[in-house]
């Protein structure tokens, strides 16, 4: 993480106004109800629906020292191996908690933020899972790592663990599930955006460069469905998440009218080059996760077509305060995953605020439904719904920067 040394890096008990040390009270595994201290004005709004107003947070507690209570909520992040991109994920968060601990934390307990690598591993990630559990009892655990997201929801029903998945796109991951959401983008979301984008250029064939995986492969098997059902055609060419080349690939896809890109981040500046250097000449479609700044300046991306959340636009009435704030400290731009984690903490500490502070509060709460309003825009989970998607819009890179369409 920039800014912090690794030794801050498994366990982050942030003071108000500072990061604090390893030490601190361990969350009580019964049920917390304290009240709430001095607030001036309460987070929620009730009608019907759970309305939590992210974006003017206001609630301010005073905490009477540094031997308060705590909330722990744990975070397992691949920040080694392929995805150690996702380091910002930990940065934002980490800035999240210290704010929300300025203004009191949760009912004047300190939030106390975890952050376990699983380096890339699904196995990793579900032995984290099963250590933290026994280790903090945390209120809440958020899971970046798609490829361990069904062991993990099967661990985190057998043992009451409200586990909210960041990364994964699979809609039935929640399927029969009580204790386990999801708060990220929807394949559904992501496959009916680059449709609309193939109708406007009117294409009849389609190649797909597609991760071989929980992601890329259900959101292909979509698009295919789909767009062979338009009368269209359809070549497919999967990969695994440590391809680099993809000169093959393009090849295989090439002749085709438009190419619809599912990658990893690192992946798509190969994937451009490999188009480029390949010749190709047709339109260049790619998911989300080529919506974000630093592909905007890459000469192969200009004039690609991806779907974007509404945070890159300049005038959207999203937090632009926390995105100012997260550039000027880390030096580089606040991207959606970045994003996700500092919105789903703040999630939390409306639901939480002015009320019991427990897991199964907390899961009924999210039972409830909410509209909220964050950094991402606005999200809405239906009463008994556990997949809360962030809308993502058709957009472009052209000249530099990212045009909504």
């Amino acid at each position: 993480m920039q800014g912090m040394d690794s030794g801050n890096r498994e366990e982050l008990g942030l003071e108000p106004g500072g990061v604090g040390s390893k030490g601190g009270i361990e969350e009580p595994r019964t049920a917390l109800s304290l009240k709430k201290r001095r607030p001036s004005r309460k987070a929620l709004t009730i009608v019907g629906s759970i309305a939590v107003a992210a974006l003017a947070l206001s609630t301010v507690w005073v905490l009477s020292g540094t031997s308060e209570p705590q909330v722990t909520v744990v975070a397992i992040v691949p920040i080694s191996g392929v995805s150690s991109y996702l380091v910002e994920i930990e940065d934002a968060m980490s800035m999240t908690v210290e704010k929300l601990n300025r203004w009191g934390g949760i009912n004047g307990m300190r939030i106390r933020l975890v952050v376990e690598d699983c380096g890339s591993s699904p196995e990793i990630a579900v032995e984290k899972l099963v250590e933290v559990e026994e280790r903090y009892h945390p209120i809440a655990v958020l899971t970046a790592q798609r490829g361990a997201t069904t062991p993990m929801s099967e661990i985190a029903e057998e043992n009451g663990i409200v586990l909210i998945s960041i990364g994964a796109t699979a809609e039935n991951l929640t399927e029969e599930k009580d204790w386990v959401f999801r708060y990220y983008v929807s394949s559904i979301g992501e496959a009916e955006n680059a449709l609309e984008t193939l109708e406007g250029l009117n294409v009849s064939s389609l190649g797909i460069l597609h991760l071989d995986d929980a992601y890329g492969t259900p959101l292909m098997s979509k698009m295919t469905a789909a767009f062979e059902s338009s009368g269209g055609t359809v070549e497919s060419y999967s990969f695994d998440a440590n391809r680099v080349e993809f000169s093959e690939a393009v090849e295989a896809v090439g002749d085709n009218d438009a190419v619809f890109a599912v990658a990893l981040r690192h992946q798509f500046p190969a994937i451009f080059d490999g188009l480029d250097s390949g010749g190709y000449g047709g339109a260049i479609l790619c998911a989300v996760e080529a919506s974000i700044p630093e592909m905007w300046a890459l000469p192969q991306a200009q004039g690609c077509f991806v779907s974007a959340p509404i945070m890159y636009s300049s005038s959207a009435t999203v937090d632009t305060e926390f995105i100012r704030e997260f550039e000027e400290r880390y030096r580089t731009p606040l991207t959606h995953q970045g994003a996700i984690g500092s919105d789903v903490l703040r999630l939390i500490w409306g639901l939480l605020s002015d009320s019991e502070v427990s897991r199964e509060n907390l899961r009924d709460q999210l039972n409830s439904g909410f509209v909220f309003s964050g950094t991402l825009g606005v999200v809405t989970l239906a009463r008994g719904s556990h997949n809360a998607d962030i809308p993502i819009y058709p957009a472009v890179i052209e000249e530099g920067e990212l045009r909504y369409l």
